[in-house]
């Protein structure tokens, strides 16, 4: 696992996902029973395997920042799904975010303020101009029209990852309608790998 930027409170961590299988097995060994039968629910092996890896090394980081084992690591879900760390563990002040693409994921924990990220890679997106239009604010979507045909695709992934991290800290998703102030937000942008675009946003 590789730290990306430790700042104020603030730890952004990215990690490869396709490891040995014995690697896999090992880190699996920390998954409840629900954790486990989600996983084998996944219908390919390969969604499986990384299933299993980012929860692990989630229970990992959580495991060593609250100073219990990884298996005792307990976490509850909000109404649309957000994880968060149950009301019995040490400490409920702990804040963390996750994303996965393609075969690399990012953990982000803070101890301060409520967070999200979101890493994407960069690959052509054929209905980006559509998706801005429909997801991004009028300023946001300006902005992004004025850009030139070499820089859109990293433009639009860019904003789209910054919009999904909020949506995260939020608690809600892309599908519902929401509003938020970027005077609200800490934005940074990182490189989880190249080839990949990540933001990560915490609440100012």
């Amino acid at each position: 696992m590789m730290p990306v930027f430790t700042n104020d409170g603030l730890e952004v961590r990215t990690f490869m996902l396709d490891m040995e299988q014995d690697t896999i097995r090992e880190i699996g060994v920390c998954l409840n029973e629900e954790e486990r039968w989600r996983a084998q629910r996944l219908r390919l092996e390969r969604d499986r395997r990384r299933f299993v890896a980012t929860r692990g090394q989630l229970r990992r980081v959580l495991g060593a920042k609250l100073g219990i084992s990884p298996s005792d690591v307990e976490l509850e879900y909000g109404r649309l799904g957000k994880p968060r760390l149950s009301h019995r563990m040490p400490s409920r002040h702990l804040r963390f975010s996750v994303s996965r693409s393609g075969d690399v994921a990012a953990i982000a924990v803070s101890t301060r303020q409520e967070l999200g990220v979101d890493i994407e890679a960069v690959l052509p997106v054929p209905e980006a101009d559509e998706i801005a239009s429909l997801c991004l604010s009028p300023s946001e979507y300006g902005s992004y029209a004025a850009l030139g045909p070499e820089d859109r695709q990293n433009g639009f992934l860019r904003r789209w990852t910054r919009l999904e991290a909020i949506s995260k800290a939020l608690g809600c998703g892309l599908g519902q309608s929401f509003s938020w102030d970027e005077r609200d937000w800490a934005v940074r942008s990182f490189v989880p790998k190249p080839g990949y675009i990540g933001t990560v946003v915490v609440r100012n």
